[in-house]
Formats: structure tokens, sequence, C-alpha cells
């Protein structure tokens, strides 16, 4: 049976008071401890595998020290992953445990997390979202619990402003148009069911006729149904058949795998007769061959700031908090030699 160590445990081992023992774990600096006696405390605890008591801290405290996470549905895994690193990485430090809420389906039943909040199971809530940023949040809204929002945009509160990470990117792929000399660009997007995800298009077509007017651009919807990969490839088959331009533009993970294949077979070459640049960050596109150009998305630095301000949030201080805004930047690969 597992037995657990008490801070009297580690009291009695060091031959000091059981006040000392907190004060050297919280790191307390308003007391006057010996390097040797906080030496001394500190080798005890990891010999005896103490972890202070999180029940106990969090009727002293008012808070749990837990952290609730909510991913959107349709949130890349890569995405997810960096941004919980950042968050984790942060929340480890302070010792906050992190609880994870899925998405749900019935937008009209209360989530899982409105219960975990009121029942002290949580302090907040770090929202991993999309575009619809409103109806995602809508429930914490509803019953005032605290939250953030990491998006590739950046991260933001409802106190914040409003976050322009990903327009740096879209504005360099803008003046690369410009730069080399591209005239017809072809935006692709998936409809699922009437509904683009990420959709930066207005921004980028906003952006692309003050930077490169001369430029031609057009948004190619690609209707899907359910992830239905082969009805996409046929679409981009069929799409691709005698259609010649420059520059091909994806932000969906499907399609931009699929059409650098449909690219591919209007002749293999380096550089690409149909340059291709996808807008999102994904490891295995570096990997490619040929590599394919994106976007890098700082979502393990989003991650830990969203931490953070979720903390000052918490305990009150965010008049005091800092706000960062984040960049993110095209990466040429070779799709864009």
């Amino acid at each position: 049976m597992k037995k657990n160590v008490t801070a009297k445990d580690i009291a009695k081992l060091c031959g000091v008071s059981q006040a000392t023992v907190s004060y050297v774990i919280n790191n307390r600096q308003n007391q006057k401890i010996s390097e040797e006696t906080r030496r001394k405390v500190l080798d005890a605890v990891e010999a005896l595998h103490y972890y202070p008591n999180a029940s106990a801290k969090s009727m002293r405290t008012k808070n749990c020290t837990s952290i609730g996470i909510v991913c959107a549905k349709d949130y890349s895994r890569q995405a997810f992953l960096n941004a919980f690193t950042g968050i984790s990485q942060y929340l480890s430090q302070i010792d906050y445990t992190i609880t994870i809420f899925n998405e749900m389906d019935d937008i009209d039943s209360s989530p899982d997390y409105v219960k975990s909040y009121y029942s002290n199971v949580i302090d907040g809530l770090i929202f991993i979202s999309n575009d619809d940023h409103a109806a995602f949040t809508k429930p914490a809204d509803e019953n005032h619990i605290p939250y953030v929002v990491i998006c590739m945009d950046g991260v933001f509160s409802k106190k914040t402003p409003f976050p322009h990470a990903f327009e740096y990117a879209l504005q360099e792929c803008a003046s690369f148009c410009l730069e080399k000399g591209i005239r017809e660009v072809r935006y692709f997007s998936i409809s699922n069911d009437g509904l683009l995800v990420n959709n930066k298009y207005p921004l980028f077509e906003s952006l692309l006729r003050r930077t490169a007017p001369n430029c031609h651009l057009e948004h190619v919807i690609c209707p899907i149904k359910d992830r239905d990969l082969i009805h996409l490839q046929q679409f981009l088959a069929k799409y691709m058949e005698n259609r010649s331009f420059d520059l091909a533009i994806s932000q969906n993970y499907d399609i931009g795998l699929l059409l650098q294949r449909e690219i591919l077979k209007t002749g293999f070459s380096i550089p690409q007769r149909i340059r291709h640049i996808f807008l999102n960050e994904v490891n295995f596109y570096e990997m490619d061959y040929p590599s394919i150009s994106g976007i890098d998305i700082p979502y393990d630095q989003m991650g830990e700031y969203a931490a953070k301000l979720l903390l000052a949030m918490i305990e009150n201080r965010e008049s005091e908090f800092t706000y960062q805004e984040f960049r993110c930047r095209l990466i040429q690969r070779e799709t864009t030699l």
C-alpha cells in the first residue's frame, strides 16, 4: 500500500520545523533560511518522493490549482501538442495540473467543464480554437468562467486586443508574389458542409490586392463531406486538368498533400512549375520531397503565455499583465524555390 509522506516526516528527518519545510517548498523569499538547511530539505523531499497535498493547498488558497484545456474538434494534432507543451511546461513549474475536456457536439447541453469549475476541480480554461471563437467560448462566458483563447492569430482574453499573428505570414506570402512576379494564384479551401475552417481567404485577398495588384487571385472551394478524401482527390484531379497557374495556396492538411500530388502529376521538377504554399504548420511537410513551404506558428510560446495570462486573471492581476503580440512567418522550402 502506498504510504503518503508528509511535511512532518520531512521536518523530522531534517531536524527542522514543519514551517521551515513549507517555506522551502514554496520558495518563500521573505524567510531567512540558510542554504545548507534549504538544500537538506530539498534533498529529503526528493529522496522521500514528497508531494504537497493538493487538496490542502486548495483549501488554503481558495484555488484548486488545476487548469482545464478545451480543444476544437478540427484543430490539428500538431497545433494542439505544441500549445499543450508550452502550457504544461509552465504550469508544472508552479505545481498546477491540467484537465482536458472534449468539445461537445450538442451545443445546447452544458459542457463538463462548467460542472468542474463550480465543483472546484478547475480554476479556469484555455481554449485552443479555430475561427468561431464566440460560439466555442459561449458556455464559459455564460457561466463567468475565467478563460483565454489560443488560435493561429495568437492569444487573447475578453480584455486583451484581438491578436493578428497570422497576418504577418500572409503579408509575407503576398510579398512573395510581388518579388517572384507571380501572376496567377489559386487559393484552395475545403467546404465541409458549408463550413470553411480557418478561412483566411478574405484577409489574404485584401493583402494581395494592396501588395501585388497585378496578381489575379481565384478562390477554389472543394466541397466534401465527412473528410471524404477520395472525393477530394477526384475534385482536385479534375480541377487541375488543362489548367495553368503560377502559385497554389492550401490551408488544410488533407488538401495540402493531395494538391501537392496533383501538382507533381503536371510534371515533376525543382523548381516546381506550379509553386505551392501551405498556410499552416506541420513537421512532416518539411520532411516530404519536395519539401512543402509552410507557416511557422509559435504555438509552444503561445501556450506558455496563455497559461501565464490565465493565472494572472485568476489572481485578479490581469490589469498588470503585459500584453504580448506574436508573429507567424513564411518558411520557404522546395515548393517555392
